[in-house]
């Protein structure tokens, strides 16, 4: 069975890409387009990691990445935080956010392969 990922992304077609590409690498992807549907996906547990970007409505991806971690503490989560805006104050934020990764928009598709596989194989 393949590990499971979850892509939050309320952009589509930037879901949609990655979805597609995910998938091709031999994942199974589910996609929420907003905070609010990602949460309530990611709450099943069903996931492995979760990739969250970081501006959406509803919850935005830190505040949805803030009530998983309360929600997994005996079965912590993978996240990766995907933004458009890495100014120093985003990067302080997201070091303290609790995010094992966070890349730049739009997603380097190799370095996206990269931080998957590697927190997969943790």
């Amino acid at each position: 069975m393949s590990a499971r990922i979850l892509v939050a992304d309320d952009d589509p077609a930037s879901a949609e890409l990655l979805t597609y590409f995910l998938e091709a690498e031999g994942f199974s992807v589910s996609t929420a387009f907003d905070g609010n549907r990602a949460l309530e996906m990611g709450s099943s547990g069903d996931f492995q990691l979760v990739i969250l970007d970081v501006h959406m409505p509803m919850y935005d991806g830190i505040e949805v990445l803030q009530l998983l971690r309360k929600r997994y503490v005996l079965r912590p989560i993978k996240v990766i935080a995907l933004t458009g805006d890495l100014s120093d104050d985003v990067r302080r934020s997201l070091e303290g956010s609790g995010v094992d990764s966070f890349l730049a928009k739009p997603v380097d598709l190799a370095l996206l392969r990269e931080e998957v596989n590697r927190l997969m194989a943790v």
